[in-house]
């Protein structure tokens, strides 16, 4: 989706930069009382805007529950190229060192990863499709590229589209289930993932190493 099939405006600064204010007031909303029980006149309050203001910036609440995950999808585009993987020295190396800064990032975006994931059903087809479609694009197509470099080194294997697909997902175990380890701190819950994958990729030898 562009930004123009959700918004009347023209200038296309103006339209991104209200996008922004309107997922940061949202998600706000959303994170204490929940996506549903939210209404689009609260929203337009926390934004300081009247409803026929932002009106000109979304049609739907469907539309801010899009702009959220395509928020998300966009910090995570951004938090990969920081990265720097071209100066690690070996294919294992960029992998520990992704999935290590992966844990952080999942760690500092704990909150958005919750509610993307309890509320991303809700999502119109059309818009489902796409956040599917960023979502493979991201973050597994990053694994999947590095498991491939890995693989040329050391055969791992296994299915390596699956296991990109499985990575994404147990990275984001704090995110998503660290509830149930609440007594733990994040430094230990990170290890034993970090030590999970790395056993899980057939990469054992690296664990205490890691």
């Amino acid at each position: 989706m562009k930004n123009h099939s959700i918004s009347s405006a023209k200038d296309e600064g103006l339209i991104e930069s209200k996008h922004m204010q309107i997922v940061e007031s949202a998600c706000k909303l959303f994170f204490t009382q929940g996506f549903h029980p939210t209404s689009i006149r609260e929203i337009a309050e926390a934004c300081n805007m009247s409803m026929g203001q932002l009106y000109h910036y979304i049609s739907s609440k469907d539309d801010v529950l899009y702009l959220v995950h395509k928020h998300f999808h966009k910090i995570s585009e951004e938090f990969i190229r920081k990265q720097n993987l071209d100066k690690c020295v070996s294919p294992t190396e960029k992998l520990i060192v992704f999935v290590k800064a992966n844990l952080r990032f999942v760690y500092q975006n704990r909150k958005l990863i919750q509610f993307i994931s309890t509320e991303t059903k809700y999502l119109q087809k059309d818009y489902l499709k796409e956040v599917l479609k960023m979502e493979k694009d991201s973050t597994i197509r990053k694994y999947h590229e590095l498991l491939i470099e890995v693989n040329k080194e050391r055969p791992l294997k296994a299915d390596l589209e699956v296991l990109a697909s499985m990575l994404a997902y147990t990275v984001a175990f704090e995110a998503l289930k660290g509830w149930t380890v609440s007594e733990k701190s994040i430094e230990e819950i990170n290890n034993v993932v970090l030590d999970f994958v790395l056993r899980g990729v057939g990469l054992s030898d690296l664990v205490a190493k890691s």
